[in-house]
């Protein structure tokens, strides 16, 4: 087990700056997710902590080793790292038993090595594939013998590089929670990048959220979904509603989810700014409350475990989504009352694009 410590890494491929003085830090044994949307520099990050890539400034710290600072780079051979690529990197022409014991090279005996392959394929679930060739297994399996592969040369750090992208929907939930398990019982410190935000919330001990080559935030799960620093951080773990708002007091806020949106227009000389708000957060009644404000409900999409109901608020041009897990009573056309149970998160006007 090592912790990872990165300060102020910057990587150029060509003429554009890919990672910029990027900062972050994973303690020793955890599970973490780096996270952002597709050419943010995720892979670049990845690849660099391998070592596949020569920074241009900054360092790079496995436990109390410094394994890169500047343009002096400890090889990727000399960083006791496993690394598993997109779609396995398997050798096509090599066993299953082959692939695994790749990874020990000449110094372990012949009979060591046969030991070791039977252990870790029973490791990840797999025993008595020894002699299967990769074109024989399905992805998933694959993915285990990547792992397994990996695993072998007893790492300090796993890096994962969106290894259960090729899978369908179904069996990507079913290898990834075995394989997640699988890693955090060994408590080899492992990097998985991902832009599967469920991916992430389900499996990280932490998450990383990156943006346009930097981390914008990092922290548990349910620290970077309750209490995003921005709305673009919001958006990267789920669905966020960003509101327009006024702060007429500490922790008092009028938004069109307690008060009509004409009225909130008319306070003049409070903050301006905007409150972000998940789906989940909003509760829908209809019985009349002559506390909370009304909306329409103007569309209902189900997708039979919840459903988002959208919302028709009177002076407000976005529409409002509320989710929701019964639809018992709301009819498209009807009008309902409407209720925040949730946290305010409170946007200066300056943040919101941020």
């Amino acid at each position: 087990m090592t912790s990872l410590e990165i300060r102020d890494l910057t990587v150029q491929l060509g003429s554009r700056e890919v990672l910029k003085n990027l900062d972050l830090y994973i303690s020793s044994g955890l599970f973490a997710a780096i996270l952002g949307p597709s050419g943010c520099g995720k892979t670049t990050l990845l690849r660099s902590i391998a070592g596949l890539i020569t920074p241009k400034g900054g360092a790079i710290r496995f436990g109390k080793q410094l394994v890169s600072i500047s343009s002096l780079v400890l090889p990727p051979h000399k960083r006791n790292v496993g690394y598993v690529p997109q779609e396995g990197g398997l050798f096509p022409h090599l066993s299953v038993e082959e692939n695994v014991s790749f990874a020990l090279g000449r110094r372990v005996s012949r009979k060591e090595k046969q030991e070791i392959v039977e252990q870790l394929l029973d490791l990840v679930g797999m025993p008595n594939y020894q002699k299967k060739l990769p074109q024989e297994l399905s992805g998933g399996q694959q993915t285990r013998i990547a792992l397994a592969r990996a695993l072998a040369m007893k790492p300090a750090m796993i890096l994962l590089d969106e290894p259960f992208a090729a899978l369908d929907q179904t069996l990507r939930a079913e290898i990834s929670q075995e394989v997640v398990a699988l890693l955090k019982s060994s408590k080899t410190t492992s990097i998985m990048v991902t832009h599967d935000r469920e991916d992430a919330l389900v499996s990280a001990d932490i998450i990383a959220l990156m943006r346009d080559g930097q981390v914008v935030q990092s922290g548990s799960p349910s620290e970077v979904y309750l209490r995003p620093i921005s709305a673009a951080a919001a958006e990267s773990t789920g669905d966020i509603l960003t509101l327009p708002a006024r702060r007429i007091g500490r922790n008092k806020y009028l938004s069109p989810l307690n008060s009509p949106v004409e009225q909130i227009g008319k306070q003049v000389g409070f903050e301006s700014g905007q409150i972000l708000v998940r789906p989940e957060e909003i509760v829908l009644m209809d019985e009349p409350d002559e506390n909370l404000v009304s909306a329409k409900i103007c569309k209902i999409n189900y997708y039979g475990h919840d459903a988002l109901v959208e919302l028709d608020f009177t002076g407000l041009s976005q529409t409002i989504r509320a989710r929701v897990t019964d639809t018992k009573g709301l009819v498209v056309g009807s009008r309902v009352f409407v209720s925040h149970k949730g946290p305010f998160r409170w946007m200066p006007e300056k943040a919101t694009g941020e």
